[in-house]
């Protein structure tokens, strides 16, 4: 059997390790062997009780990805990836023949912090658009610390470049971790249908 693999990406600050740290004790990730691959470091740590992998450069992530998952026989892979890394760079790791022989690609979360994600959009949409537009889940983190104007306007400019996707929505990262384990995103027949409905769509990267 394949294993699974789904991509976490946002600019540093955006809270991809909290919600990463949050999402495999979510009731989706329950029973699953998980592995996370960070390509960044920031402030916050995985939790110690995951298997983690930092590297320093992409031209690691094929190698490690088959490498571990013929050793340690792992269900689910999460990659971390940072915002300033194109995401054609990492679509061409996992379009590899190689590679897809072991995965099965879930698609990837998309982490905005709302306090600058406008300004990112602005000023590094050639990095950020392509990611937000192949998300099947957007989160949008800070929210309560907006005035309500630019948050309105905001999630209008996020639905105008991915129609499809669902947008969460945060005041903080505090409350993202509290509320994301109840949240029908994360439950299993939720998501195992958005990605049966990806599957028949044929949305690649």
């Amino acid at each position: 059997m394949k294993c699974k693999l789904e991509i976490v990406t946002g600019f540093l600050g955006s809270g991809k390790t909290s919600f990463i740290n949050s999402y495999i004790k979510t009731e989706i990730c329950k029973n699953e062997k998980i592995l996370i691959i960070l390509l960044e470091k920031g402030n916050t740590k995985i939790d110690k009780n995951i298997e983690s992998i930092y590297l320093k450069d992409i031209d690691e992530l094929k190698d490690t990805i088959i490498k571990n998952i013929e050793k340690n026989n792992y269900n689910k892979i999460i990659i971390e990836v940072n915002g300033t890394i194109l995401l054609d760079k990492v679509g061409d790791v996992l379009k590899d023949k190689d590679i897809r022989k072991k995965i099965n690609l879930y698609g990837n979360y998309f982490l905005g912090n709302s306090k600058n994600l406008d300004v990112y959009i602005r000023n590094m949409g050639e990095f950020i658009i392509p990611f937000i537009q192949s998300s099947k889940l957007i989160i949008l983190n800070n929210v309560g610390e907006i005035e309500e104007e630019r948050k309105s306007f905001l999630i209008k400019e996020i639905k105008n470049i991915n129609l499809t996707a669902p947008i969460l929505i945060f005041d903080n990262l505090e409350s993202l971790n509290k509320e994301l384990l109840y949240n029908k995103y994360f439950k299993y027949t939720f998501m195992d249908k958005i990605f049966n409905t990806l599957l028949r769509r044929g949305k690649e990267w």
